[in-house]
């Protein structure tokens, strides 16, 4: 075995070169938006938004549609219910506010559900909404779901609202002079779980 004597330097290893070819990760954020998507900011007009990697014929975004009125008025109504609900699963209302926005057999779900429940809620905490999400499946039916927050914990839910006639007592005018009961279509609460 040969060493080399002390105080002299060592032999450069030769190796041989590498066969792999080392490249710059893809970008995996999202594009920046135009201005005019940002809120408060100013059309720029001088030069279009453009995707890196778009074809310029292809449109680079999807246009926004606009919500129908149905879809905004489900939406108001899903807030406004499930947010009922879990108060009156709390016991912080009574189950006389859920008349008008839920079905009859509904309600008496939700009754059974508070004779199961402790009286401070469940764990003790209340809940509190988070998210919704309106999915229409008719100009007159909508599937909503989102989350909720119980103490530390996120959970779920899933509900449907349809819109059912209602009857509403219709007031004395000049065309009816009777006080006369009429029909009329509402959101109402037909379906709800909570996860």
């Amino acid at each position: 075995m040969e060493t080399e004597p002390a105080g002299t330097l060592m032999r450069p290893i030769h190796m041989e070169p590498s066969r792999v070819l080392i490249r710059p990760a893809p970008s995996y954020e999202p594009p920046a938006r135009p201005v005019d998507e940002v809120p408060g900011g100013a059309p720029d007009t001088s030069a279009p938004a453009t995707v890196p990697g778009a074809v310029p014929d292809e449109p680079t975004r999807r246009p926004r549609r606009a919500l129908s009125k149905a879809t905004v008025d489900a939406r108001r109504h899903a807030i406004r219910t499930i947010t009922l609900v879990l108060e009156v699963i709390d016991r912080r209302r009574t189950v006389a506010h859920l008349e008008g926005l839920a079905t009859a057999h509904l309600i008496d779900q939700v009754t059974a559900l508070i004779r199961l429940t402790p009286p401070g809620g469940v764990d003790g905490d209340t809940a509190a909404l988070r998210r919704v999400h309106v999915q229409m499946l008719s100009p007159g039916t909508a599937e909503i779901f989102g989350s909720y927050r119980r103490g530390m914990r996120v959970r779920a839910f899933a509900a449907r609202i349809e819109q059912l006639p209602c009857r509403v007592r219709a007031t004395p005018g000049p065309r009816h002079p009777v006080l006369t009961r009429a029909a009329e279509y509402r959101w109402q609460l037909v379906a709800f779980t909570l996860v």
